[in-house]
């Protein structure tokens, strides 16, 4: 099975996105921050500082999680990712704004995504300022719920990273996930559909848990654990893993010069990804490409602190994987096969 085979189709979505750059950018003024590739955009505030805004949706991982009775667990992830893709760039979240619709309001579904939006913004520190409840009988269909939301975070300046640090020699440390995250969901219930398998059945290859809790791990907040490097301006860079994979992700936060080398052995997949990879039969570029591999973020740091953040990281709870390093070269990822 291909990403393309359940309906997504990377490539063209990029070509596409791409394609809208020039009327983005013409509403630009000059306190925007030109951050190519960036996962918030940034830009001044006129009470001073900077502030850095994103809006994502939670996708697909929504079917599962209606099914599994999970919903506000999947809303709460949503609040995780856009979090995650503040902290990239050095923000702190401040607000979160949501979007919910169905084509008739269902109080309990509704009022599980509330809680699951109001305990992630807690536990990230953002207000739920408020957002929209929409009922559009003609554009959902019956029993399911779109979820979608904007956070706005504060950038201290010295603290905002744009991937003009990423030098030569530059270390490359991989932070573990926990699941599929809030990516390749199309993927992955395309292989669970042909699988014969239900969510209460066991993951195939795991520890015992269920295809469900395996498929509904939370999408993780990294913020705690790197806000102290971030200060202390131990981080080069941080590339969130969402679609696009590791390559597509690390990309973004590369300058131009700049070659990333990953090595595809430094780490063991987990079995999720395994069983998905082995029973979908899924070819190794559109599992690079729709799913993170086990790994949630990426840290670009220094050589000399590579093992002391390591260390660090860990010790925060972390676990950490040497994936490879910074060369010179076309602005670009390769994959070294090989640990």
């Amino acid at each position: 099975m291909r990403y393309r085979d359940a309906g997504v189709d990377i490539s063209r979505a990029d070509a596409i996105k791409h394609s809208l750059g020039e009327d983005v950018r013409s509403t630009w003024g000059p306190d925007v921050k030109r951050i190519p590739g960036g996962f918030a955009g940034v830009t001044a505030w006129p009470g001073g500082g900077l502030i850095a805004a994103t809006m994502d949706g939670v996708g697909t991982k929504l079917h599962l999680a209606l099914a599994a009775g999970r919903i506000g667990d999947a809303a709460a992830d949503l609040v995780y990712h856009c979090a995650d893709d503040l902290l990239v760039h050095g923000a702190r979240p401040l607000a979160f704004l949501d979007y919910l619709a169905q084509a008739r309001l269902d109080p309990g579904v509704i009022g599980a995504v509330v809680e699951g939006l109001s305990r992630a913004c807690r536990e990230v520190g953002a207000s739920l300022l408020g957002g929209e409840t929409a009922e559009m009988p003609d554009t959902y269909v019956p029993g399911v719920v779109d979820i979608a939301g904007c956070m706005l975070g504060v950038v201290d300046e010295r603290h905002l990273m744009d991937g003009s640090r990423v030098a030569v020699g530059d270390r490359l440390l991989g932070l573990a996930s926990q699941g599929l995250h809030t990516n390749g969901y199309s993927l992955a219930r395309g292989v669970l559909a042909g699988s014969g398998l239900s969510l209460g059945d066991p993951l195939p290859g795991g520890a015992g848990e269920t295809l469900a809790s395996a498929l509904l791990a939370p999408h993780r907040w990294y913020g705690p654990s790197l806000w102290p490097a971030i200060e202390r301006a131990r981080v080069h860079a941080l590339a969130h893993v969402t679609g696009g994979g590791i390559a597509g992700n690390l990309m973004r936060v590369l300058p131009e010069g700049r070659r990333a080398r990953v090595r595809s052995a430094a780490w063991p997949r987990p079995p999720l990804f395994r069983w998905l990879i082995e029973t979908g039969g899924v070819p190794e570029a559109d599992a690079r490409e729709a799913l993170n591999l086990g790994i949630g973020m990426v840290v670009v740091c220094a050589p000399g602190e590579c093992d002391a953040l390591a260390s660090d990281l860990q010790f925060a709870g972390e676990t950490v994987v040497r994936l490879g390093e910074v060369a010179s070269g076309e602005r670009g990822v390769d994959w070294v096969e090989g640990g």
